[in-house]
């Protein structure tokens, strides 16, 4: 049962306040997790089709520290993720097996899965120690001269070596592209070399946007490589201004991806809901719900 508080001549609680005493959310009408996993295709898993790389519900698929899966840097360097996973059991196939398969994380792999036959460059040697995945193409040049793109590839499981293959060449060549902060590029991380002409396409860090020109590219001025480009900003996503509840205010100020608000009510009433919100990385703030302040007058019991 509830009882009426006396008032102080200050009080801003008012009557209208009985309309939605009882229907203010409570912690125990917060929702719950589907925990039916209905993404999870029960068919046999005879073809790759079934490595589609969709996020599954199964708590299994937590994400792996050691080989984390970073969709977006994967697609920036053209390769295509498998099903993801952390166990052999996440694995529909009894023929495939949680490995670690680089940008893409832990996926379900075919250990027996092949690449097509390298062939020999014009200058220089290939060694390749197999041709099935996590085998390795290391290239060589002969005597005055330099390999010019990656070193070494990787037979990935999408079927293809990493990069592409280099060359061998005595001229200039660039170093590795410039650093933007908040950014990446489309560069595999262990090449450090860049033929004449090379261009790498850089991509800003979820929670933030490009601005500029994105590209950059590797040109020779007066006997000397150099990249010219990119000249790109990455700034993070704004969510806007929060609006506040009635009778209620928030503190800090701000309002783009990582920032966080918290609410506050004035005196007389009480806070339901969360009392803090954060900006996301797709321009939004979480909690969707905004709090709501209630008069302090409908929570007092009788001892």
């Amino acid at each position: 049962m509830l009882l009426k508080k006396n008032l102080s001549p200050g009080c801003c609680c008012q009557p209208y306040c009985v309309k939605t005493a009882y229907g203010i959310p409570t912690s125990a009408a917060t929702e719950t997790e589907d925990d039916n996993d209905s993404e999870w295709d029960e068919d046999d898993e005879s073809s790759e089709a079934d490595d589609d790389g969709r996020v599954y519900k199964n708590p299994r698929n937590s994400p792996s520290t050691e080989c984390p899966r970073d969709e977006e840097q994967a697609t920036l360097l053209g390769q295509k993720c498998l099903r993801k996973c952390s166990s052999d059991e996440d694995c529909k196939s009894k023929k495939k097996k949680c490995l670690c398969d680089g940008a893409c994380g832990m996926s379900c792999i075919k250990p027996d899965r092949e690449c097509p036959a390298l062939e020999q460059p014009p200058t220089g040697a290939v060694t390749v120690s197999g041709n099935h995945f996590g085998s390795r193409a290391v290239y060589s040049c002969p005597h005055g001269y330099h390999v010019v793109g990656l070193q070494s590839r990787l037979c990935q499981a999408d079927g293809t070596w990493a990069g592409s293959e280099p060359i061998c060449k005595q001229n200039i060549y660039c170093l590795q592209p410039p650093i933007i902060e908040h950014a990446r590029h489309s560069a595999l991380p262990e090449q450090a070399t860049f033929d004449l002409d090379s261009t790498v396409q850089y991509h800003c860090h979820t929670g933030y946007a490009t601005a500029g020109f994105p590209r950059a590219k590797c040109l020779a001025v007066d006997g000397q490589a150099s990249w010219y480009g990119p000249d790109i900003s990455c700034e993070p996503r704004s969510c806007g201004q929060p609006p506040d509840p009635a009778h209620g205010w928030h503190s800090g100020e701000s309002y783009t991806f990582g920032g966080k608000v918290t609410y506050h009510c004035g005196e007389g009433y009480e806070l339901v809901g969360k009392s803090e919100r954060y900006c996301q990385a797709d321009g939004s703030w979480t909690p969707k719900e905004l709090p709501t302040c209630v008069c302090e007058y409908y929570f007092r019991k009788i001892p």
